[in-house]
């Protein structure tokens, strides 16, 4: 061992904390076991090394490279990655998703998908059902059977528009429209006899100005249970609106159809779920150094692809200016010195480790060139990094090393134990994505996914 070498080991042994010491200690004791006198124990057969156990092939080489997947198995494991049972195949083009949804997805993330916030209702999926019945006008209905097994239900929102009045075409004898009316949401349980009061349960109800326009959301959980439980049949929902006559006729209150109106107005039933898959979920912040690292590399990603923007080039000239100045003034502060050639010569080498060693690198997963574009809403593309570096001794708190990194960096450097490498570099922080997307009966889910965007690195 070279004498610089053993003064920086002597340096680091200086700092390290006990829990350091006393795992270093035990694996030099159980590497270099302590010789027994006749009749006592004899020392504990050592195992084998990892790399006696690799495979290897007939002709000598590793059979690694056989393991590498084809496309189709490539897919099918990123489909199982992302949870999806089936993928869709024939999504019309001219299908356009909930504006509720889209907004929402707006809401809850970021540029790239990263998930900004938890759901409503703490939910990490939120699915929205169009409605299915295009014959009678104030009946509803929707198909939940999509709602995977083990999904459990946390709310559910009956989302309606209600139009601008209409001229009543009720005879000049009928009292006039009241200035206010009472919705009603009925759960349907029996639709041979829907008009029948005791074939219909009430889930909400709301009084509104008879003028007003726009959406009302209404509850209508206890329904959506009863129908995944499998303790009422699935027969819709049924609106009616009631003034201070009884009821009013549907061509004076409106609310928007599915085939009768713009798709922004649809009626749609939202359902709000955890999917019992939920990790550690974290969640950007603006004040995460490592979220605004990745906002930078977003930001570079566009100039690189939009090179026409003056402001982004002016940005990035500035930023080249004041970089040019400080290695300016380091060269000249260097030259000054007699020992500019070793310092220049140290500052190579660092620079060199720094860039060998291990950090975060993109990683894009473009939907479109998966096959993916035709269902998936938002985002196109996401930056999913990855790890890759050395961690060589000794470690720094740059490179987050955990305790037991840091005893194998020792351990290593000192060959205590065979066979024993450097630390690995792997994400030590990831974030969660969002998705927007259709599945294969045009209902359009937004569904969270943890542990899928690299944060930061580290050497374990």
């Amino acid at each position: 061992m070279k004498f610089g070498q053993l003064r920086r080991l002597t340096s680091l042994f200086q700092t390290l904390n006990p829990v350091h010491l006393l795992l270093l200690a035990a694996v030099t004791l159980q590497s270099h076991p302590a010789s027994t006198a006749p009749g006592g124990r004899p020392p504990a057969m050592a195992l084998p090394s990892s790399s006696s156990s690799a495979h290897v092939s007939a002709s000598g080489a590793s059979s690694e490279s056989d393991d590498t997947p084809s496309r189709p198995d490539a897919l099918a494991r990123l489909t199982k990655v992302f949870g999806f049972s089936r993928i869709p195949r024939h999504i019309s083009p001219n299908v356009v998703p909930p504006q509720y949804m889209q907004d929402l997805y707006s809401t809850l993330t970021d540029t790239g998908g990263l998930t900004k916030a938890i759901g409503p209702y703490n939910s990490n999926v939120i699915r929205s059902f169009p409605d299915k019945d295009s014959i009678h006008r104030m009946h509803f209905f929707y198909n939940i059977s999509y709602l995977e097994e083990g999904e459990k239900v946390l709310q559910a929102e009956f989302r309606i528009f209600k139009m601008r009045p209409g001229p009543s075409l009720a005879p000049p004898l009928e009292p006039r429209t009241p200035h206010h009316i009472l919705i009603k949401i009925y759960q349907v349980l029996d639709i041979r006899y829907m008009t029948s009061p005791k074939n219909l349960h009430l889930l909400d109800a709301q009084k509104i100005s008879t003028h007003s326009h726009g959406w009302h959301v209404f509850n209508v959980t206890l329904g959506v249970l009863s129908w995944q439980r499998g303790t009422q049949i699935n027969y819709g929902l049924l609106v009616t609106t009631e003034g201070s006559h009884g009821v009013i006729n549907s061509t004076v209150i409106r609310f928007a159809q599915r085939n009768e109106h713009h798709d922004s107005k649809q009626p749609i039933l939202v359902v709000y779920t955890d999917d019992g898959q939920r990790k550690h979920s974290t969640y950007i912040s603006p004040d995460d150094e490592e979220y605004l690292e990745i906002k930078e590399d977003l930001l570079n990603r566009e100039l690189r692809a939009n090179g026409t923007l003056k402001d982004g080039i002016r940005k990035l000239n500035e930023r080249t200016r004041h970089a040019q100045r400080a290695a300016h003034r380091t060269r000249r502060s260097t030259r000054a010195k007699d020992t500019g050639r070793k310092k220049r010569t140290y500052d190579m080498y660092r620079y060199r480790q720094n860039r060998r060693a291990c950090s975060r690198h993109e990683m894009f997963v473009d939907f479109e060139e998966i096959g993916w574009s035709g269902w998936i809403i938002s985002p196109n593309s996401y930056n999913a990094y990855h790890c890759a570096g050395e961690c060589p001794f000794p470690l720094g708190q740059s490179q987050k090393p955990t305790n037991h990194a840091t005893v194998q960096s020792i351990v290593h450097a000192l060959n205590v134990v065979k066979d024993v490498g450097t630390p690995c570099c792997v994400p030590n922080k990831l974030y969660s994505i969002s998705l927007l997307y259709f599945d294969d009966n045009e209902n359009v889910i937004l569904k969270q996914y943890d542990d899928m965007v690299v944060a930061s690195c580290g050497c374990h």
